[in-house]
């Protein structure tokens, strides 16, 4: 970038050195005033000079005065180079007391005078680079302390996130981060058919329902002006108000602030994964129970047939030996009869047995799966 053209005041009670001093600066793109007395300089200095070639030994206000004047109206930048005829250390120490920057002897060499000037330059240039470097690092460092302001917003919301049980919850703490921005917003939770919605102002209005309806179906991040929609499968954040005034922070909200949406979202998912487990796990106690209970009801009815069948096997024992008193039978039939009786009764009593073991290895899954939900509950 070019450096603007020099304003240069020459304050001199002599016409002869003034001439000399601006003969010295014809021909560069400087702009040269003349002034025959510190008054007049004084006077001027709304003009805002950077160069101050200024006599020291002037009637009335003298050039000590004049710099000290400079100095007091703020123009800390100006470069003040002295003029006198005196060469002593007091006068020096004066002139550097008062806010000067050179120093040249009377008589000088028009050379001389012409590299003070280049050094006032040179000293001017590294003021203005300086001043804009720390105006730069102090911008920098507001804007860095704005997005760490920014950043803890968000680290905030996703810790407080965890702790949402319900849609309510996370709704109202993802509003509760977006008015910390000093952000207006909508926010839309949904699963399915079913639909949540919350504002950063209250309750929403049927309007603002209908408005976040439309915007859902927008892209992932779409801004228009200063609005701007965040949109995820689950969660939908509509903000109304970006502050266009300040480019770098409407950068740094957008991030934060899809950052925002994406952990509304990933926490929404946990919940409704959360809750479908809670449900399946219900479901299971409640199969569980209904288990338990016709388990109950087939151990009871397994011993009612198990005392029926003995008493059944007993009394056709007792017939059938009584029988044999007038069935005219051999030992060998009579015990043969016998033989194949008990049997029956055997063979009964295994398949009664293997009943019991069936109902005893359901009654063991069903205490897995109780201890399972209970876990998970």
């Amino acid at each position: 970038m070019t450096e603007p053209a020099p304003n240069i005041f020459v304050v001199d009670d002599d016409p002869s050195a003034r001439m000399v001093a601006t003969f010295q600066m014809d021909g560069s793109d400087a702009r040269v005033r003349e002034f025959g007395d510190g008054e007049s300089c004084l006077a001027a200095l709304d003009e805002g000079p950077d160069i101050v070639i200024l006599d020291i030994e002037m009637p009335g206000t003298d050039g000590i005065a004049v710099c000290r004047g400079i100095r007091a109206a703020g123009l800390d930048e100006a470069q003040i180079i002295f003029v006198s005829s005196h060469n002593d250390l007091e006068t020096r120490l004066t002139a550097y007391d008062a806010g000067g920057n050179d120093y040249i002897i009377k008589p000088y060499a028009p050379e001389e005078l012409a590299r003070k000037i280049e050094v006032a330059k040179r000293a001017i240039e590294a003021k203005r680079t300086g001043a804009m470097q720390a105006r730069m690092a102090q911008q920098a460092a507001f804007a860095a302390m704005s997005s760490m302001g920014e950043t803890g917003v968000t680290l905030e919301f996703l810790r407080a996130s965890f702790a949402c049980q319900t849609p309510d919850e996370l709704g109202q703490v993802l509003c509760n981060a977006i008015k910390q921005y000093d952000l207006k917003g909508l926010v839309e939770l949904r699963e399915g058919p079913q639909s949540h919605c919350y504002s950063t102002h209250g309750e929403c209005t049927a309007l603002e329902t209908s408005i976040i309806a439309q915007v859902r179906g927008m892209d992932r991040i779409f801004q228009f002006r200063d609005r701007l929609v965040i949109n995820y499968p689950r969660a939908t954040v509509l903000i109304p108000n970006l502050p266009l005034d300040d480019p770098d922070r409407v950068g740094r909200l957008r991030d934060h602030l899809a950052v925002l949406a994406e952990g509304a979202e990933a926490r929404f998912l946990v919940m409704i994964n959360e809750s479908r487990r809670i449900a399946q796990a219900e479901s299971i106690i409640g199969a569980v129970a209904d288990l338990t209970k016709t388990l109950n009801e087939i151990e009871k009815n397994q011993e009612d047939q198990r005392i029926q069948a003995l008493v059944i096997a007993n009394t056709h024992m007792q017939a059938l030996t009584g029988a044999f008193v007038h069935l005219g039978l051999t030992q060998g039939q009579e015990e043969s009869l016998v033989a194949l009786t008990q049997e029956v009764i055997d063979q009964i009593a295994h398949l009664q047995d293997y009943g019991v073991s069936v109902s005893q290895r359901l009654r063991d899954v069903t205490a897995r799966l109780r201890d399972m939900t209970a876990g998970n509950m």
